[in-house]
């Protein structure tokens, strides 16, 4: 969903991925993002080395809005080699998921039903 802003020299109502204002010609500035928090302290939360599992964790992280980073994520198969037995890279390893601190026991909770993923028992037809 776009946002209407003012132009920042002219004052007309502008959409904000406007580079240039339409009223008065002139360029938009960007506007900076929040800083970077600098002590931040991530905890891993989750392992696997299953490409669906790891597509599940992030969708219901993101659905909670909480940030993760997926280490190991995108390196899978990097090297040629293929998933063996394991279902991850012996080379890079299971992907793990890191979150912020205060964040941790909610996201272990939201994923604590998808380590025995490959527990869970087949359904019959």
């Amino acid at each position: 969903m776009m946002s209407i802003l003012d132009c920042r020299h002219c004052g007309e109502s502008i959409h904000e991925s406007a580079e240039v204002c339409p009223h008065c010609g002139r360029e938009q500035p960007e506007v900076p993002g929040p800083p970077p928090e600098p002590n931040l302290e991530l905890v891993p939360i989750f392992r696997t080395g299953d490409a669906g599992v790891t597509a599940l964790a992030k969708s219901l992280l993101e659905g909670e809005g909480i940030e993760y980073m997926a280490r190991g994520d995108g390196l899978q198969n990097l090297f040629g080699w293929g998933q063996l037995a394991s279902g991850f890279d012996y080379v890079v390893g299971p992907v793990e998921f890191v979150v912020r601190k205060d964040d941790a026991p909610r996201a272990r909770t939201l994923l604590r039903d998808l380590a025995n993923v490959d527990e869970a028992p087949s359904v019959d037809d």
